[in-house]
């Protein structure tokens, strides 16, 4: 059942590259790529990213990108002087780094591969980031013990996942589910297009655990924007009002550690 699964969710991701659907632009193109980094910094700004994924402190080290996307984060971290590799379980995400890399003039090695099953070496990598992958991940507790092998000790871990404590997931979901019928795990896989076989949803607890051979967590939550409401109703809170309250209940649910 996990190797088929593996095998949908690889599928799903081959025809549906992130934000793919969202970008009026062909597929590796300059334009593509300019088009998801705005999306993208709409929800996690430069300022944040570099203070998330402190990229300067990892130049001239060995930086892994568990399900790498298009490259965004990776080409970060190598603009900065990291020595990089990003594995993808699709092809398409596998070119669409390369050709960002390519774009940029930036070095970095790209391998299709499994979360599940890291073709690395144990204790090779300085920092292993993961972003918004394991909560796809068909035994993301497996992910995970890859994850801390492949790093070395003291290595950096940085993870995102779907936030179970979230507004999206406690109150939309709920009243989404009832009026179309639908699964919460349906909607839930729907965030990124019908059709995907696999989402999860993690509480701060849950997290913890998953990550419990991990010292020095530290755990943040973010993104909370109106359409995580009920339809109308996000309109009544101001920008500054989501904001204070988006560490609480925001959609995102970032994980730093470190490996003993």
């Amino acid at each position: 059942m996990g190797q088929l699964l593996i095998q949908e969710v690889g599928s799903f991701w081959e025809t549906h590259p992130l934000c793919a659907s969202a970008i009026p632009y062909d597929l590796g193109t300059p334009e593509y790529f300019r088009y998801y980094d705005r999306l993208r910094e709409a929800n996690e700004s430069i300022q944040f990213s570099y203070w998330l994924h402190e990229y300067p402190a990892f130049s001239g080290k060995k930086v892994l990108d568990v399900g790498v996307g298009n490259g965004y984060v990776l080409s970060k971290y190598a603009y900065e002087g990291a020595r990089v590799f990003g594995i993808d379980l699709t092809e398409m995400g596998i070119g669409l780094s390369r050709r960002r890399f390519e774009r940029l003039g930036l070095k970095g090695h790209f391998i299709r591969g499994n979360a599940e099953e890291l073709p690395f070496e144990s204790d090779t990598f300085d920092c292993v980031c993961s972003m918004g992958v394991l909560h796809h991940t068909a035994d993301p507790a497996k992910a995970v013990g890859e994850i801390y092998r492949v790093l070395k000790p003291g290595g950096r871990l940085i993870v995102m996942v779907y936030h179970r404590n979230s507004v999206l997931y406690r109150l939309k979901f709920p009243l989404m589910s009832f009026v179309t019928g639908k699964t919460m795990q349906q909607l839930v896989n729907e965030v990124d297009g019908v059709g995907n076989p696999k989402g999860s949803v993690f509480s701060k607890n849950e997290l913890r655990r998953l990550l419990i051979k991990f010292k020095d967590l530290d755990l943040s939550i973010s993104l909370l924007q109106r359409w995580m409401f009920f339809q109308k109703a996000g309109c009544l809170f101001s920008d500054r009002l989501l904001r204070k309250f988006q560490k609480y209940l925001g959609w995102f649910l970032y994980a730093k550690g470190r490996r003993p």
